[in-house]
């Protein structure tokens, strides 16, 4: 028997053979690992970008609700048009508000048809009274009543049920009848207001009779009272159903003097 196996050629080449099948089979793993960690490199990326996006939602969220915080001068429903700046309440939330923080209620009655109304906010525009009736406001609650949403009780029309009209209130809701405009311009409708500055200058009466002091409200000019028109506008109006009982009392009377 020879010392030293020499392999036939089938065998050599059955070596070759195996040699080029497991080179070929070699790079598999590899390539399977290199695209698995392409894969998990992908997900991985993407996860990140998802979370940076959410986190760049959140900031714009954030900013665009300190916008919104900024704008709501703008959009509070409460105001109908009378200072969207001030901290206005419903008058169903007012004397529980006013028994907890303590104050006086302003209340404002007005109609959305009203052309006195209409005329009273727009002198509401006018910068040095925005800025006073602001300031003033932060003493008081706030409530300003439009259309159906006017207190029912007889309390509140102490004089008709004219608009627009102002009245104060105590912390309990009760009318401080004392505090009516003293210049008013018309003898029968003691709550009408017509001017910025009568609306300011009541408030101060309250405030006072609550020994309450603002001492901004100590500096810069006085405001003035806006004069007299003849103007429809000007002129507080009356409900229908208080009308129609004016007309039928007329019609009686009428009647009788035949």
């Amino acid at each position: 028997m020879p010392s030293h196996y020499q392999c036939t050629p089938d065998e050599i080449m059955l070596d070759e053979g195996r040699e080029e099948h497991e080179k070929d089979e070699k790079p598999i793993a590899p390539l399977f690992l290199l695209t698995t960690t392409i894969l998990i490199r992908r997900m991985f990326a993407s996860i990140v970008s998802i979370v940076c996006s959410t986190i760049v939602f959140s900031v714009l969220s954030l900013n665009s609700n300190a916008a919104f915080d900024t704008k709501q001068i703008y959009t509070n429903p409460l105001s109908h048009g009378f200072g969207e700046d001030i901290d206005w309440v419903k008058w169903e939330d007012a004397v529980e508000m006013a028994m907890e923080v303590n104050k006086p209620i302003f209340l404002l009655i007005h109609k959305s048809w009203c052309h006195a109304c209409k005329a009273l906010k727009k002198t509401f525009q006018q910068s040095n009274a925005r800025k006073a009736f602001k300031t003033l406001s932060k003493y008081f609650v706030m409530v300003n009543t439009e259309d159906d949403e006017e207190p029912y009780e007889e309390e509140y029309k102490p004089d008709g049920k004219y608009i627009p009209r102002v009245l104060f209130l105590d912390k309990n809701g009760d009318l401080l009848s004392q505090f009516k405009n003293k210049k008013a311009e018309y003898k029968n409708y003691a709550y009408y207001y017509s001017s910025p500055a009568d609306i300011l200058n009541s408030m101060k009466d309250v405030m006072r009779y609550y020994n309450i002091d603002v001492p901004e409200m100590k500096k810069g000019p006085k405001l003035k009272p806006n004069k007299p028109v003849d103007d429809e506008d000007d002129k507080p109006l009356k409900d229908e159903s208080t009308n129609e009982s004016t007309k039928n009392k007329k019609q009686k009377s009428s009647k009788s003097d035949l």
